[in-house]
């Protein structure tokens, strides 16, 4: 099944100054670490089969990686870029989470919606959103797989998922003002905004962590629970928190331009 998010490419190196050794050996070191990171960052671990599952690529090189980023600079300077960024005994790398993107990101160049028109679709992302919350909130206790880190568990009292309940109601309140778009309350939309950002996030990594359960074919027991939990469309959850947290934000920076 599809998980809704997709690798980006790495980012396109700017203009460097070779005669400037230092600084480009930092420009170097600055755009690897900005494309690549350690992968007990986000990437799934499974000890049966030996360490880190890279389902998104990897492990990367920084060697490599540099000489086709920078087929300009000497080996003195990639060397030197290479033992900067090796220099806490790290070699093998997996993709920056921040390229990690959902797969149907909106054209740049398309006609943004006015701040009304999102305000009128909120209502319904709200209610979505309350009907994921409330599935999970009926789950059973410690949904994950085999062992994850916390930040890949999903319990019905789960602190973030409570706070974006509570934040759902919130937002509602703000809405049904007759002047929402001017006269909300913008802490109490930024801290609606925060809320879904976290619960979001979380769900993020959470599917990550799930992909890689299921290409290890993990049917059964703990993996069992992951897959039936995928299967309630956690990609959806996120999206929807996603996109409403979008709307809370901009919402927000037009409130606080009215001070």
């Amino acid at each position: 099944m599809s998980s809704g998010l997709e690798l980006k490419p790495t980012s396109e190196p700017s203009e460097i100054d070779w005669e400037d050794a230092d600084g480009a050996v930092e420009a170097m070191v600055e755009w690897f670490l900005a494309n690549f990171e350690d992968p007990a960052m986000e990437t799934p671990y499974e000890s049966a089969e030996g360490g880190y599952i890279y389902i998104w690529g990897g492990p990367y090189d920084a060697q490599v990686e540099l000489w086709d980023a920078f087929p300009d600079a000497s080996e003195e300077l990639i060397e030197r870029a290479v033992d900067e960024i090796q220099s806490d005994g790290l070699f093998d790398w997996a993709p920056a989470g921040i390229r990690i993107q959902p797969d149907d990101l909106p054209d740049d160049d398309a006609p943004h919606p006015s701040l009304e028109e999102r305000l009128e679709a909120l209502g319904e992302q709200l209610d979505r959103i309350e009907q994921h919350i409330a599935y999970w909130r009926d789950r059973a206790p410690q949904m994950g797989h085999n062992g994850p880190p916390d930040e890949f568990r999903l319990d019905p009292d789960d602190e973030d998922l409570v706070a974006a309940e509570a934040s759902v109601a919130e937002v509602r309140g703000e809405l049904a003002k007759p002047d929402r778009a001017n006269a909300a309350d913008a802490e109490v939309i930024q801290k609606a905004e925060s809320a879904f950002k976290r619960l979001a996030d979380k769900i993020r990594g959470w599917i990550k962590a799930g992909l890689g359960a299921l290409a290890l074919g993990a049917i059964g027991g703990a993996g069992k629970v992951m897959g039936e939990a995928i299967a309630k469309d956690p990609e959806k959850f996120w999206s929807e928190l996603t996109e409403a947290g979008s709307t809370l934000a901009h919402w927000a920076e037009h409130l606080i331009g009215l001070l």
